[in-house]
């Protein structure tokens, strides 16, 4: 970078020379059988749940439902149908369609429509919380949609406790990472800055999962700024449009965030840039109106 013209408060050749510094049960005999002729098959359908047994045999469903310690699944023989059950130790995961939910609900949330975005994942969340310990389901990243709905919503209890079940039930490191960081916001408001650090900083060391490591660029931002360390806050921020371009999620949360910082900077020109790109690129996200705030005071 030798040659680059730095500027203060925080310069261009700063922020890029600082980002590149940063790394980014034992099987069981079935317990339950309901039909005398089982139908073992390859996948053929996208929409089909397919169950995976501990010794790699597929049975292919017409759809699952729970019973206990049982996965119940409908199967058809010749022209009839009917159930077979498993013991959840002989299963190995169960082949779950991934819900257009998930996706719809996310840019929704972006849009900033988080009335949409709840209708969308709500029974999404209902129908995979009966296998929640099942591995294959879509319970956690369903709930931690939620989450964030709530959150925007402005109902922080109802989101912290269903962060607190997510990461209590989560068997996936980077989902428990996801629901801890969910909680940020609840440390930055009790002043709890050390712990919300420590979390963001977690999760940074450990994760590789693009969107976990997003978020906590995004916490960590959140948290700096609440600390008053503006030029760390804001190098956080810049991790996310630099580093997690698809992370579309995160964009608007990372570009107040900057705007935010460069304003105690007293960066104007930087700090408007962002500002209005936020509203430019997403005027319906509950960010933009943020930004509008922001703007009056520069």
């Amino acid at each position: 970078m030798t040659g680059m013209n730095c500027r203060s408060p925080i310069s261009d050749c700063r922020i890029v020379r600082r980002l590149c510094q940063t790394p980014s049960a034992l099987s069981v005999g079935r317990c339950l059988l309901l039909l005398l002729l089982l139908a073992v098959v390859t996948p053929s359908s996208s929409s089909a749940q397919i169950i995976t047994l501990q010794s790699g045999q597929k049975i292919e469903t017409q759809g699952v439902r729970r019973d206990g310690e049982m996965v119940m699944g409908k199967v058809q023989v010749g022209t009839g149908s009917g159930e077979v059950g498993y013991h959840l130790a002989q299963i190995q995961k169960v082949e779950f369609p991934e819900p257009g939910a998930l996706k719809s609900a996310s840019d929704l949330l972006v849009q900033g429509q988080p009335d949409k975005a709840l209708a969308e994942i709500e029974s999404v969340v209902a129908y995979y919380a009966p296998f929640k310990d099942v591995p294959g389901n879509w319970w956690a990243q369903a709930a931690l949609i939620k989450v964030s709905v709530l959150a925007a919503q402005q109902h922080p209890k109802e989101a912290e406790a269903l962060a607190a079940d997510i990461e209590k039930s989560a068997k996936d490191q980077d989902m428990a990472h996801a629901a801890q960081l969910r909680l940020i916001g609840s440390l930055i408001r009790a002043n709890q800055l050390d712990k919300a650090i420590g979390i963001c900083d977690a999760t940074l060391k450990s994760s590789t999962d693009p969107t976990t490591l997003a978020n906590a660029w995004i916490a960590k931002g959140d948290t700096l700024l609440a600390q008053k360390n503006w030029d760390e806050a804001l190098l956080a921020y810049l991790h996310v449009p630099v580093f997690y371009q698809d992370e579309k999620l995160f964009q608007p949360a990372a570009l107040l965030g900057s705007g935010r910082a460069y304003r105690r900077l007293n960066d104007t020109k930087r700090a408007k840039k962002a500002l209005n790109d936020l509203v430019a690129a997403f005027p319906q996200s509950p960010e933009a109106g943020a930004a509008q705030t922001e703007l009056k005071k520069l």
